[in-house]
């Protein structure tokens, strides 16, 4: 059931999930009025999510209207995961010094607040993509950003469910966001390349995980 606050942001998300994570196959069909009666809301969010699903190419909507999922394999994780890598690799090896002092300090911030929320036991999926897209950000390449960003709700889903399994190591990934600051502080960028690619492919292997074990 989808909660009155942020109906249209939550229905989307809620089957980019499902989608994902196979609970919806490649073919089903996706019916505004069977949607808006099992999740609970009019019909007007599910179309806006339909939409957004469309133009995400996880769904396909056909000359008679009808929409129907595309589907979602591990392969299709795994090839989201490396463009990440790709983006976000490249994205560091243009940081500057300048720039990166510029902005250790929200870097920080982020960090404190995935402390925060472990400490509370809590999954926070929005800090995590904050810390990565800031590191595309200063690369100051506004093209690369925008790579970036189109795919920034599927990678914010995938999050979601990499941290659902990866709850009790909670520790080791925050761990894994200092080591890449600390790198990029001494100007170490092959090093920081290298635990950022290790980071996210770490967190490839959890979402694949996830979606056999959700």
């Amino acid at each position: 059931m989808i909660i009155k606050n942020n109906i249209g942001t939550q229905v989307v998300d809620h089957l980019r999930k499902e989608i994902i994570l196979g609970k919806y196959e490649k073919g089903d069909a996706l019916i505004e009025t069977k949607l808006s009666e099992a999740l609970g809301v009019s019909r007007g969010p599910v179309r806006e999510a339909i939409s957004q699903l469309v133009s995400e190419n996880l769904a396909e909507k056909f000359s008679n209207g009808r929409t129907a999922v595309v589907g979602f394999d591990i392969c299709d994780i795994e090839n989201l995961y490396d463009t990440r890598i790709l983006l976000e690799n490249h994205a560091l090896g243009q940081i500057s010094k300048p720039v990166f002092n510029e902005y250790k300090d929200r870097l920080l911030s982020y960090i404190k607040r995935m402390h925060e929320a472990k400490h509370h036991k809590e999954r926070d999926i929005e800090t995590d993509l904050a810390f990565h897209q800031l590191l595309v950000k200063m690369s100051e390449n506004n093209s690369l950003l925008h790579l970036w960003t189109t795919q920034r709700n599927i990678f914010r889903t995938l999050i979601d469910i990499t941290s659902e399994v990866t709850s009790t190591n909670q520790s080791g990934i925050i761990n894994q966001h200092v080591e890449i600051i600390e790198a990029l502080e001494k100007q170490e960028v092959k090093k920081a390349q290298i635990l950022l690619r290790k980071h996210l492919e770490a967190a490839c292997d959890h979402c694949c995980n996830g979606k056999k074990l959700l």
